[in-house]
Protein backbone atom coordinates (compact mmCIF):
# COMPACT_ATOMS: atom_id res chain seq x y z
CA UNK A 1 0.00 0.00 0.00
CA UNK A 2 2.82 2.41 0.90
CA UNK A 3 4.65 1.54 -2.32
CA UNK A 4 1.50 2.19 -4.37
CA UNK A 5 0.98 5.56 -2.67
CA UNK A 6 4.61 6.53 -3.26
CA UNK A 7 4.36 5.57 -6.94
CA UNK A 8 1.13 7.53 -7.35
CA UNK A 9 2.65 10.57 -5.62
CA UNK A 10 5.72 10.38 -7.88
CA UNK A 11 3.55 10.17 -11.01
CA UNK A 12 1.42 13.11 -9.86
CA UNK A 13 4.50 15.19 -9.12
CA UNK A 14 6.03 14.30 -12.49
CA UNK A 15 2.73 15.18 -14.21
CA UNK A 16 2.60 18.64 -12.62
CA UNK A 17 6.31 19.22 -13.24
CA UNK A 18 5.99 18.20 -16.88
CA UNK A 19 2.98 20.47 -17.46
CA UNK A 20 4.81 23.43 -15.90
CA UNK A 21 8.23 22.91 -17.48
CA UNK A 22 7.15 21.83 -20.97
CA UNK A 23 4.22 24.25 -21.05
CA UNK A 24 6.43 27.13 -19.90
CA UNK A 25 9.14 26.30 -22.44
CA UNK A 26 6.51 26.03 -25.16
CA UNK A 27 5.03 29.43 -24.32
CA UNK A 28 8.47 31.08 -24.30
CA UNK A 29 9.45 29.48 -27.61
CA UNK A 30 6.10 30.32 -29.23
CA UNK A 31 6.35 33.94 -28.09
CA UNK A 32 9.75 34.18 -29.76
CA UNK A 33 8.97 32.21 -32.93
CA UNK A 34 5.23 32.67 -33.49
CA UNK A 35 4.19 35.68 -31.46
CA UNK A 36 2.43 33.36 -29.00
CA UNK A 37 0.19 30.27 -28.99
CA UNK A 38 -3.58 30.45 -29.42
CA UNK A 39 -5.48 29.46 -26.26
CA UNK A 40 -6.23 25.95 -27.56
CA UNK A 41 -2.61 25.39 -28.51
CA UNK A 42 -1.48 26.50 -25.05
CA UNK A 43 -3.82 23.97 -23.46
CA UNK A 44 -2.60 21.26 -25.84
CA UNK A 45 1.06 21.97 -25.06
CA UNK A 46 0.32 21.87 -21.33
CA UNK A 47 -1.50 18.57 -21.77
CA UNK A 48 1.44 17.17 -23.74
CA UNK A 49 3.76 18.28 -20.94
CA UNK A 50 1.59 16.55 -18.35
CA UNK A 51 1.57 13.37 -20.45
CA UNK A 52 5.35 13.59 -20.86
CA UNK A 53 5.71 13.90 -17.10
CA UNK A 54 3.49 10.88 -16.41
CA UNK A 55 5.33 8.78 -19.00
CA UNK A 56 8.72 9.87 -17.69
CA UNK A 57 7.71 9.10 -14.12
CA UNK A 58 6.35 5.69 -15.12
CA UNK A 59 9.36 4.48 -17.12
CA UNK A 60 12.19 6.22 -15.25
CA UNK A 61 14.21 4.45 -12.58
CA UNK A 62 14.54 7.65 -10.55
CA UNK A 63 14.25 11.42 -10.59
CA UNK A 64 17.48 11.83 -12.57
CA UNK A 65 16.09 9.85 -15.49
CA UNK A 66 12.75 11.65 -15.14
CA UNK A 67 14.58 14.97 -15.49
CA UNK A 68 16.42 13.63 -18.55
CA UNK A 69 13.18 12.65 -20.30
CA UNK A 70 11.50 15.96 -19.44
CA UNK A 71 14.53 17.78 -20.87
CA UNK A 72 13.96 15.85 -24.11
CA UNK A 73 10.32 16.99 -24.13
CA UNK A 74 11.38 20.62 -23.56
CA UNK A 75 13.84 20.46 -26.47
CA UNK A 76 11.18 18.92 -28.72
CA UNK A 77 8.61 21.59 -27.95
CA UNK A 78 11.22 24.29 -28.65
CA UNK A 79 12.04 22.61 -31.98
CA UNK A 80 8.32 22.39 -32.77
CA UNK A 81 7.80 26.12 -32.26
CA UNK A 82 10.84 26.97 -34.39
CA UNK A 83 9.79 24.58 -37.14
CA UNK A 84 6.27 26.01 -37.21
CA UNK A 85 7.52 29.58 -37.23
CA UNK A 86 10.65 29.49 -39.41
CA UNK A 87 10.73 25.96 -40.87
CA UNK A 88 14.07 25.25 -39.22
CA UNK A 89 15.29 22.94 -36.47
CA UNK A 90 17.69 24.86 -34.17
CA UNK A 91 21.06 23.14 -34.02
CA UNK A 92 21.40 24.21 -30.40
CA UNK A 93 18.26 22.32 -29.44
CA UNK A 94 19.49 19.15 -31.19
CA UNK A 95 22.90 19.54 -29.54
CA UNK A 96 21.13 19.95 -26.19
CA UNK A 97 19.31 16.63 -26.71
CA UNK A 98 22.59 14.83 -27.36
CA UNK A 99 24.28 16.64 -24.45
CA UNK A 100 21.48 15.69 -22.04
CA UNK A 101 21.76 12.05 -23.05
CA UNK A 102 25.53 12.11 -22.68
CA UNK A 103 25.33 13.86 -19.30
CA UNK A 104 22.85 11.30 -17.99
CA UNK A 105 25.04 8.38 -19.07
CA UNK A 106 28.07 10.09 -17.54
CA UNK A 107 26.29 10.60 -14.21
CA UNK A 108 25.12 6.99 -14.32
CA UNK A 109 28.71 5.85 -14.85
CA UNK A 110 29.90 7.95 -11.91
CA UNK A 111 27.11 6.52 -9.76
CA UNK A 112 28.11 2.93 -10.54
CA UNK A 113 31.73 3.72 -9.68
CA UNK A 114 30.75 5.30 -6.36
CA UNK A 115 28.51 2.37 -5.48
CA UNK A 116 31.22 -0.11 -6.42
CA UNK A 117 29.02 -1.66 -9.11
CA UNK A 118 30.20 -2.84 -12.50
CA UNK A 119 29.86 -0.51 -15.44
CA UNK A 120 28.54 -3.16 -17.83
CA UNK A 121 24.98 -1.83 -17.60
CA UNK A 122 26.08 1.72 -18.43
CA UNK A 123 28.21 0.46 -21.32
CA UNK A 124 25.24 -1.53 -22.58
CA UNK A 125 23.01 1.53 -22.40
CA UNK A 126 25.64 3.61 -24.18
CA UNK A 127 25.86 1.05 -26.97
CA UNK A 128 22.06 0.96 -27.20
CA UNK A 129 21.96 4.77 -27.53
CA UNK A 130 24.69 4.87 -30.16
CA UNK A 131 23.02 2.09 -32.15
CA UNK A 132 19.71 3.97 -31.99
CA UNK A 133 21.23 7.16 -33.38
CA UNK A 134 23.21 5.26 -36.01
CA UNK A 135 20.22 3.17 -37.14
CA UNK A 136 18.07 6.27 -37.65
CA UNK A 137 20.88 8.15 -39.42
CA UNK A 138 21.55 5.19 -41.73
CA UNK A 139 17.87 4.66 -42.54
CA UNK A 140 17.31 8.35 -43.30
CA UNK A 141 20.51 8.53 -45.34
CA UNK A 142 19.42 5.61 -47.51
CA UNK A 143 15.91 7.05 -47.85
CA UNK A 144 17.33 10.43 -48.83
CA UNK A 145 19.52 8.86 -51.53
CA UNK A 146 16.63 6.84 -52.92
CA UNK A 147 14.33 9.87 -52.89
CA UNK A 148 16.96 12.00 -54.64
CA UNK A 149 17.34 9.29 -57.28
CA UNK A 150 13.59 9.08 -57.86
CA UNK A 151 13.04 12.85 -57.86
CA UNK A 152 16.30 13.71 -59.67
CA UNK A 153 17.42 16.01 -56.90
CA UNK A 154 17.97 16.19 -53.11
CA UNK A 155 15.60 19.10 -52.50
CA UNK A 156 12.56 17.03 -51.54
CA UNK A 157 11.97 14.64 -48.64
CA UNK A 158 13.09 14.91 -45.02
CA UNK A 159 15.32 17.94 -44.43
CA UNK A 160 18.71 17.87 -42.77
CA UNK A 161 17.44 19.44 -39.56
CA UNK A 162 14.64 16.89 -39.29
CA UNK A 163 17.14 14.08 -39.86
CA UNK A 164 19.40 15.40 -37.09
CA UNK A 165 16.45 15.71 -34.71
CA UNK A 166 15.24 12.17 -35.43
CA UNK A 167 18.76 10.77 -35.01
CA UNK A 168 19.10 12.53 -31.65
CA UNK A 169 15.77 11.06 -30.54
CA UNK A 170 17.03 7.65 -31.65
CA UNK A 171 19.66 7.92 -28.91
CA UNK A 172 16.83 7.95 -26.37
CA UNK A 173 14.63 5.36 -28.08
CA UNK A 174 17.17 2.81 -29.29
CA UNK A 175 17.30 1.18 -32.74
CA UNK A 176 13.76 -0.22 -32.83
CA UNK A 177 12.14 2.75 -31.10
CA UNK A 178 14.09 5.22 -33.23
CA UNK A 179 12.98 3.63 -36.48
CA UNK A 180 9.41 3.43 -35.17
CA UNK A 181 9.60 7.16 -34.39
CA UNK A 182 10.72 7.88 -37.96
CA UNK A 183 7.87 5.83 -39.45
CA UNK A 184 5.22 7.29 -37.14
CA UNK A 185 6.45 10.87 -37.67
CA UNK A 186 6.26 10.47 -41.44
CA UNK A 187 2.77 8.96 -41.23
CA UNK A 188 1.58 11.83 -39.04
CA UNK A 189 3.12 14.37 -41.42
CA UNK A 190 1.35 12.76 -44.38
CA UNK A 191 -1.92 12.78 -42.44
CA UNK A 192 -1.46 16.48 -41.63
CA UNK A 193 -0.72 17.29 -45.29
CA UNK A 194 -3.85 15.42 -46.37
CA UNK A 195 -5.88 17.13 -43.65
CA UNK A 196 -4.66 20.58 -44.70
CA UNK A 197 -5.56 19.81 -48.32
CA UNK A 198 -9.00 18.49 -47.33
CA UNK A 199 -9.63 21.61 -45.25
CA UNK A 200 -8.83 23.83 -48.24
CA UNK A 201 -11.11 21.81 -50.52
CA UNK A 202 -13.90 21.85 -47.91
CA UNK A 203 -13.88 25.66 -48.07
CA UNK A 204 -14.45 25.46 -51.82
CA UNK A 205 -10.91 26.49 -52.71
CA UNK A 206 -8.61 24.76 -55.15
CA UNK A 207 -5.05 23.84 -54.30
CA UNK A 208 -2.52 21.00 -54.35
CA UNK A 209 -1.56 18.84 -51.40
CA UNK A 210 1.22 20.65 -49.48
CA UNK A 211 4.67 19.37 -50.44
CA UNK A 212 6.37 20.67 -47.30
CA UNK A 213 5.21 20.37 -43.72
CA UNK A 214 6.98 21.06 -40.38
CA UNK A 215 8.04 17.68 -39.00
CA UNK A 216 9.18 18.58 -35.47
CA UNK A 217 5.63 18.62 -33.99
CA UNK A 218 5.06 15.14 -35.45
CA UNK A 219 8.35 13.96 -33.92
CA UNK A 220 7.22 15.33 -30.56
CA UNK A 221 3.87 13.56 -30.87
CA UNK A 222 5.59 10.31 -31.91
CA UNK A 223 7.97 10.38 -28.95
CA UNK A 224 5.03 10.99 -26.60
CA UNK A 225 3.09 8.11 -28.15
CA UNK A 226 6.03 5.71 -27.93
CA UNK A 227 6.67 6.81 -24.35
CA UNK A 228 3.02 6.20 -23.46
CA UNK A 229 3.18 2.74 -25.06
CA UNK A 230 6.29 1.93 -23.04
CA UNK A 231 4.77 3.24 -19.82
CA UNK A 232 1.31 1.70 -20.10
Amino acid sequence: MNDACATLARLLAACVLGACVVGGAGRAAARRELGGWPARAQALVGLCGALAGVCAGAVAAGWLETAELLALAVALVVCSAADLGRRIIPNRAVAAIVAVRGAFLGLEAVGTMVDGMGGSRVLGELGWSLMGGAAVSLALGVARLLWAHVRDGPQQGIGGGDAKLLSACGMFLGPVGGLACVALSCLLALACCAGAWASVRARGLDGPIPKAFPLAPQVFASVLFLGACRAF
